[in-house]
């Protein structure tokens, strides 16, 4: 359990990583269009090579098939719905709409499994939400005059992905992770070529083609290539409501990569932001699990 949470950790705070370089690409002149494009295509040609290499596991159910391709509808909304509400709300609002998938995978746990989360769970979730709105920055006025679609949006984005996280819970673990992966993005990426069509990427390629792999082979590492894999190994051992709370590792990463990477000056109350955060995944998973171990068992 140990080993898939820390997979679980590392899939989130690779998704942090993705923001400050997409920042970055975009100095250097590249759209939206084109590194969104580019990063599913980069992913797709990677991850179909690795499961040539590595196919090995057990045959695709049917049942199978139809949540892959779920899983991959739900990866693209998440990308689609984001990048959409970004064009008309400041980046800390669509990052707090976004993060409202903590408490969704949760909601989603007690209606499927009709089973209510504990007291500490309940707790993080509260810490890592207050978090949350400081590591933004976020101010009231901010929500000012913002319209409801792309607030709706923003709040889809989040919903795509609490349902991402907890659709892969029901993976077959004996299938190899490294086919699912491929799968599911071929599906995101078809999915992904409707609303932005590959012109602009294809432009990118042959007038700037150093920078559009450059930049995008980094983004298509650290938010479709490395996540995939990881989640889809881990989750149906951790299961998806840890998977929603451990996922929150993303925006104090993300902070972390501004500072480092695109050399923001953080105030100390989003790094208070960040320390919250990390303390609510400690209390939601780590203090919980210790004290289930240290509560007695009596017998029925």
């Amino acid at each position: 359990m140990p080993l898939y949470m820390l997979m679980m950790l590392v899939a989130g705070a690779s998704y942090g990583f993705v923001s400050p370089l997409l920042r970055l690409s975009y100095a250097h002149g590249l759209s939206v269009q084109a590194m969104t494009d580019i990063q599913y295509v980069l992913a797709f040609v990677v991850l179909w090579i690795i499961a040539l290499f590595r196919h090995k596991g057990a045959s695709i159910r049917r049942s199978q098939w139809l949540l892959i391709v779920v899983i991959g509808i739900c990866n693209a909304a998440v990308s689609y719905c984001y990048y959409r509400a970004l064009t008309v709300l400041p980046a800390s609002l669509g990052i707090i709409l976004l993060f409202q998938f903590a408490w969704m995978t949760v909601v989603i746990d007690i209606i499927v499994k009709r089973r209510w989360p504990s007291l500490f769970k309940w707790i993080g979730l509260i810490v890592i939400l207050i978090g949350t709105a400081l590591a933004v920055g976020l101010k009231m006025s901010d929500w000012h005059h913002m319209p409801l679609w792309a607030v709706g949006l923003g709040l889809l984005s989040a919903l795509a992905y609490a349902l991402n996280l907890y659709l892969s819970e029901y993976n077959d673990p004996a299938v190899s992770p490294q086919v699912r992966s491929a799968l599911v993005v071929t599906v995101a990426t078809l999915l992904m070529f409707i609303p932005f069509p590959p012109g602009d990427m294809f432009h990118a390629m042959v007038t700037r083609p150093a920078a559009v792999f450059y930049w995008g082979g980094w983004v298509a590492f650290l938010s479709q290539i490395l996540p995939t894999m990881l989640i889809l190994i881990s989750i149906p051992r951790i299961g998806g409501r840890m998977a929603g709370v451990l996922g929150t590792i993303e925006l104090p990463t993300a902070v972390f990569g501004a500072w480092v990477i695109d050399q923001e000056a953080i105030a100390w109350s989003r790094w208070s932001g960040v320390i919250l955060i990390l303390f609510g995944i400690v209390i939601s998973e780590l203090v919980r699990s210790r004290h289930r171990k240290a509560t007695p068992r009596h017998p029925a």
